[in-house]
């Protein structure tokens, strides 16, 4: 007989997307932007604008070679 269970969707709870930008204190104690040291937030803004570039850089590769999957 088969099992009768949830459906894994149902099981899962959504993301949560981080408002790295939000006033206060965060629940599990994360820093707000403001509170990260200068080196922090300079050496973040260069991940995230490379994480970027990188994102952009591929997607335009798949338009010019026509695969319309993302990478």
């Amino acid at each position: 007989m088969p099992r009768k269970t949830k459906p894994l969707g149902s099981r899962r709870s959504a993301p949560q997307q981080i408002d790295l930008f939000a006033k206060g204190p965060r629940a599990g104690g994360m820093p707000t932007w403001t509170g990260l040291p200068a080196q922090t937030q300079t050496a973040l803004i260069a991940l995230i604008t490379r994480l970027m570039l990188d994102h952009a850089d591929k997607n335009r590769i798949n338009s010019v070679t026509g695969a319309d999957h993302d990478l």
